[in-house]
């Protein structure tokens, strides 16, 4: 890993260095010089109970940080890096259920891309964090995902975004991870000794994503995401969500994913959401259902965050397991500087031991005045996982402590 690292900064040095002797220096310095830095430094620690497996109890408390820094624009051109580092200050899990998440002593470069802009149109190339619906790194533990990509972003057409573009490599949280439940593949060749995760080869020859967004409709909101992960299947998302207005802020929407495998041994699939709001006395409220087709499992993309279910919860995965039917209540309210959310989410499979109850429960305060930069939270999950014999209970903490400069 801290090779891969010396690597990538050397390559953005000779990027710097190309640059500087192809365009007016005094112009290129200015770029740098007026670049912004932010960051965070980071204190997180989980904790899991389970009622019917005592040894599988674990709690760990990691310490790190993330350090951005990105050129201003010269001729169009930018030049964006983001460096992580996670450090375990403590850990009892004897039976390593943290090691594919928060069991990672290390850093990794995350972000070096270069940013090209003419009008309307954006290139963006290399190491990125990437937020879209089937392609989406998590930010939930200390490291956060990325992505090796490449994409062509035009808004020429009115109210309209058109996302073009390539991702061919995916990091993950630990070195730990070699697969994931209802997800694109991806390679992990590398030792799994307790270190950050490094960019593995996604499938056979990367993704095709094509990306689209619109808004032309008043209060309409519209967006498909389609991905081609070569060789393996071809995912689609659609939804769309339409905002009423007025004092209490109605909503409705809906969303659809279809999966069609490359390997005819596995039966395609698709998922279909409904989900309303509003907000009352300044509770945003919300009630949603999603149901997946009994033949096959729905994939939901690539990283741990593609999962724009209606239903997801602090657990996702069996949203979209076949024959799975999910329904979420929930609110949400900010009282000041402290944001308070409550979710209630059932799923019934049709395997018992795949149902699954969770109820959500999180605070979040953001400090003001002189500590205006802190933010402290705090979310606890009761899982209820099947039923009968098949039952098991699991509680979970996460306590978090960020301070943004």
């Amino acid at each position: 890993m801290n090779k891969l690292i010396k690597k990538s900064l050397i390559a953005t040095l000779a990027i710097t260095s190309i640059t500087s002797s192809s365009f007016a220096a005094d112009s290129l310095v200015e770029a740098f010089s007026n670049g912004k830095v932010k960051g965070e430094i980071k204190s997180y620690y989980f904790n899991e109970n389970y009622d019917s497996a005592s040894s599988s109890d674990n709690s760990i408390w990691v310490n790190g940080a993330q350090l951005n820094y990105i050129t201003d624009s010269f001729m169009g051109l930018k030049l964006g890096t983001t460096f992580q580092t996670s450090h375990v200050g403590s850990i009892d899990d004897d039976t390593s259920k943290q090691a594919k998440t928060m069991d990672a002593s290390g850093s990794v470069l995350s972000e070096a891309y270069l940013e090209y802009k003419y009008g309307n149109t954006t290139l963006k190339g290399g190491r990125q964090f990437v937020s879209l619906p089937l392609i989406k790194g998590s930010g939930s533990r200390l490291i956060k995902e990325s992505f090796e990509a490449y994409f062509l972003t035009n808004q020429d057409i009115p109210n309209t975004l058109i996302s073009l573009g390539k991702v061919t490599k995916y990091q993950t949280r630990t070195d730990n991870v070699t697969s994931g439940t209802n997800a694109a593949s991806f390679s992990n060749t590398e030792v799994n000794d307790g270190d950050v995760g490094g960019f593995n080869k996604i499938g056979t020859d990367g993704a095709i994503s094509l990306y689209v967004k619109n808004n032309s409709i008043k209060n309409l909101t519209f967006q498909a995401h389609y991905v081609d992960f070569k060789d393996e299947v071809k995912d689609l998302y659609i939804d769309a969500i339409y905002k009423f207005g007025g004092d209490f802020k109605p909503f409705i929407a809906a969303q659809y994913y279809n999966s069609n495998y490359d390997d005819k041994d596995k039966d395609n699939s698709s998922l279909v959401g409904y989900k309303i709001g509003a907000t009352f006395f300044g509770i945003n409220l919300h009630a949603a259902y999603t149901s997946t087709n009994k033949d096959g499992n729905v994939n939901r993309g690539i990283g741990e965050a593609a999962t724009a279910s209606f239903t997801a919860s602090t657990s996702t995965v069996g949203n979209y397991t076949a024959g799975t039917d999910s329904w979420q209540i929930g609110a949400s309210k900010k009282f000041g500087n402290l944001t308070t959310k409550a979710t209630y989410t059932n799923s019934d499979s049709l395997l018992t031991k795949n149902d699954l109850k969770q109820t959500y429960l999180g605070i979040k305060y953001k400090f003001s005045g002189d500590l205006k930069n802190l933010t402290v939270s705090a979310d606890y999950t009761i899982y209820n996982y099947g039923t009968g014999n098949d039952s098991k209970d699991k509680n979970e903490l996460r306590a978090k402590i960020i301070y943004s400069f």
